[in-house]
């Protein structure tokens, strides 16, 4: 009879925990050169709406974030707040690669979604007619790489927290929804590496 050994099936646990927490930061949308649009939302439960599947070949960022959408500033600055703080994330995401191999297939992950998301709110901003925020200020993580991401990403779910206070337009308050919860894992993820 074989058994299996306990790393053994610490590690398969363990791998299977990590590919669930990225599939949660990577999402289930197409990537930013197959399509800008923002996903419409699906209901999940009642009162509750995720990010869901486009709603077929014609659909546009403008179709869903047109000028018959509501937004107010605070959409507008969430928008501006998170793409340069999600350049430095990019940043900082390939400092904690680049040093800190037991995060590096999470962080390769950050840095995809990342540029996805910069893509997307890009895009929402160009359709309220909304100036898109200058370059990011360069990142030099000081100290740990992956306790310096840990904290950066916190930021972001307080940013998100504050477009879900404030923010009008449905699809940057799902945005704001995902971000959170993907975020939070992140760090969780993040703070169990730091030791």
């Amino acid at each position: 009879m074989r058994r299996t050994s306990i790393p053994t099936a610490t590690g398969l646990v363990a791998t299977g925990c990590l590919a669930a927490l990225l599939a949660t930061a990577c999402g289930t949308r197409p990537p930013a050169s197959t399509s800008a649009t923002p996903a419409p939302m699906a209901p999940t439960a009642p009162g509750r709406t995720t990010p869901g599947p486009a709603t077929g070949p014609g659909a546009s960022t403008a179709d869903t974030l047109g000028p018959g959408r509501r937004h107010n500033e605070a959409d507008i600055e969430f928008a501006r707040q998170l793409i340069p703080h999600h350049r430095t994330g990019i940043a900082l995401a390939g400092a904690a690669a680049a040093t800190a191999p037991k995060v590096r297939t999470l962080a390769e992950a950050i840095i995809v979604t990342q540029q996805d998301e910069v893509v997307r709110m890009t895009d929402w901003l160009k359709v309220w007619g909304a100036a898109p925020p200058g370059p990011a200020a360069a990142a030099t993580p000081t100290g740990d790489p992956v306790r310096t991401l840990a904290g950066h990403q916190d930021e972001a779910v307080k940013i998100a927290q504050a477009e879900q206070a404030n923010g009008t337009n449905p699809a940057a308050l799902a945005f704001a929804e995902q971000l959170i919860e993907s975020r939070t894992a992140q760090v969780t993820e993040l703070t169990k590496d730091i030791g």
